[in-house]
This record gives structure tokens, sequence and C-alpha cells, in this order.
């Protein structure tokens, strides 16, 4: 793994992110917040617990370990989530510009919301990373279909693809 790997894995992340989110944004406010019975609950909490797990990371490469994520209550709606993603994306581009070969094999220190300590080279971290939201993803996807939206495809290989 070298960081044109790890531009290319957020490129696409951010891309099937997006993605994502327009399509739930087809739905009703009411609709997102639905109760599914998945992971985190409904549209809305999948969204927020992704969006919350980046951001988590990306404190933690930066060497604060945050106590915990956010709760979908702080996000009243897709634009409030939306809104704080960008964000994210932008200070995690501007992490992501800074990066070396040498970076990417350090050994990062973190600890996890139970304040347990572990210790992981910063490219396995960043790799985890875009996984989580790939697992989500598909979970979003899988209620998009359910609430009656077509949903976009979001695989890797759409990403790379010419378009």
């Amino acid at each position: 793994m070298n960081t044109d790997d790890i531009r290319r894995l957020y490129a696409y992340t951010e891309w099937a992110n997006h993605k994502v989110l327009d399509a739930a944004g087809q739905l009703s406010p009411e609709a997102q917040q639905r109760e599914t019975g998945a992971s985190h609950g409904s549209i809305h909490g999948t969204l927020v617990h992704m969006l919350s797990a980046e951001w988590i990371w990306l404190e933690r490469w930066k060497g604060t370990s945050p106590p915990g994520l956010w709760k979908s209550a702080e996000f009243p709606d897709l634009a409030a989530i939306r809104t704080r993603w960008q964000e994210i994306e932008a200070d995690r581009q501007q992490f992501i510009e800074g990066l070396t070969n040498a970076a990417l094999a350090e050994v990062i220190n973190y600890r996890d919301t139970k304040g347990n300590p572990y210790s992981l080279p910063l490219e396995l971290q960043m790799q985890h990373v875009v996984n989580h939201s790939t697992l989500h993803r598909g979970q979003v996807v899988a209620m998009l279909r359910q609430a009656g939206v077509q949903p976009p495809g979001t695989d890797l290989l759409y990403y790379l693809l010419p378009r």
C-alpha cells in the first residue's frame, strides 16, 4: 500500500458516499429515519454512524482519541449530515495530501471509545475505514431498496471504470 493507493481508496469512498447520500435524498425525512431493524436503526442512523466513524479515525490519526461517536439526534436531517461530511472530507484530504509512504508504515497508537489502547500501522487503519464505510454503504443500499429507491452502484469497480 502506498500513498497513491490510499488517495485512490479515499477518492472512491467519497464518490460512493456522495452517491448514497444523493439516493437517500430521494426519500422523505421520515422515511430516512424510519426504523428498519438494521444495525444502526435507519438510513439516517447508519449514515450518522459512517460519518462518525470517518471522523473519529481521522482524529485518531491526528493524535486524539475522542471518547465516543456522534448520536443520530445531533444531525436533524440529511443536509446536516452532508454539511458535516464535507468538512470531514476537506480535513481528511488535507491530512492525506501530507502523507508519505513512510508515514503510512508508522504505527499509530489510539484508544477505542471504551478507552482500550491499540496500535496498528496507519495504512491498516486507513484501509479499515474504507472497508467499514463500504460495509455500511451496503446496508444503506439495502434499506434504500426496501424503501423503493433504486440504489446507486457503489462498487469500487464502478468508480474505476471509465465514465
